[in-house]
């Protein structure tokens, strides 16, 4: 199988990124439109703020924690040349469920279904990772 398609699930998560960003801007652009929110609340991220701002930018500061490893886990997999169907199938369920992850957080915000799809990534991240760690000792097993 082809190694580069391992790379091809982590591109959905970053165009996903962005547009966390840019939906972040708009959060931040509305609540200093409709004065939810004072311009020295950015100095130090303290004071009130209003939820739906709140919620946008712990979205985006989400995107540096659980997204993380699973670049990592698709750049090991790369790396050690050794990509099957099911590393392809835990990376795009994974990507499956960080997009639903995303859409309930910037839309509903309902937590049950939000932690569903949390745990769903978390979940095929641990697999994957479970996955590489076995690949990594029958490699080293095999070499020595």
């Amino acid at each position: 199988m082809d190694n580069i398609l391992i790379i091809y699930p982590i591109l959905p998560i970053v165009f996903l990124n962005f547009i966390v960003v840019f939906h972040m801007r708009y959060t931040i652009g509305k609540a200093i439109k409709k004065r939810d929110v004072e311009y020295r609340f950015f100095r130090a991220y303290e004071g009130s703020a209003p939820e739906y701002m709140l919620i946008s930018r712990d979205h985006y500061k989400n995107f540096f924690e659980i997204p993380i490893l699973f670049y990592l886990l698709c750049l090991d997999l790369y790396s050690i040349n050794d990509v099957n169907t099911i590393d392809l199938w835990i990376a795009w369920l994974f990507v499956i469920f960080k997009f639903g992850h995303s859409y309930i957080r910037l839309t509903s915000n309902y937590v049950p279904y939000r932690a569903y799809s949390f745990y769903g990534c978390v979940i095929f991240l641990l697999c994957g990772w479970i996955n590489l760690t076995i690949k990594i000792r029958y490699v080293l097993k095999n070499n020595t």
